[in-house]
């Protein structure tokens, strides 16, 4: 289930603070972070100009996937799965996140202290943007990034 989550999900950094003014700089960095995603679509970007070369919507049980991040950093992930021809509740993961601006690195540490982490490719009050994979897509010999798209439920 978690390793579901880290394909969905993608980050290994980190960050740690000490002074008043660096908390200050983290809480303001969640900021965006904190309410209720779910996954809405997967997309492969061009590494040479930026353009969308495949989208696919999520559909089906994987698109009432809910993660949820709190004001104080504490996160809850509930998964979706078929059961013959409803989509069921099929596990609830939660933990503590940390998320720092200047790496765009989201860290996820579960109850269990499992630490995984995604790479933010982009994020804004309503959309974010994780890194899936990294790889040519279409064969012109520069890297093109797959990424999740996670819109915030209102």
């Amino acid at each position: 289930m978690k390793k579901s989550f880290l394909l969905a999900f993608v980050t290994i950094f980190l960050f740690s603070s000490c002074s008043n003014d660096d908390n200050e700089n983290n809480q303001t960095a969640i900021k965006p972070i904190v309410g209720t995603w779910k996954m809405s679509k997967t997309m492969m970007i061009s590494g040479s100009n930026n353009a969308i070369l495949q989208s696919s919507s999520v559909t089906g049980c994987e698109a009432l996937n809910t993660f949820e991040f709190g004001q104080n950093q504490g996160f809850s992930i509930k998964y979706y799965t078929k059961n013959n021809m409803e989509c069921i509740a099929d596990g609830f993961d939660t933990g503590t996140y940390q998320y720092s601006e200047n790496s765009k690195m989201l860290t996820f540490t579960y109850s269990d202290s499992v630490v995984e982490s995604a790479v933010v490719h982009s994020l804004s009050s309503t959309e974010m943007m994780t890194v899936d994979h990294i790889e040519d897509y279409n064969n012109d010999g520069v890297n093109d990034t797959s990424v999740l798209l996670f819109k915030k439920q209102q």
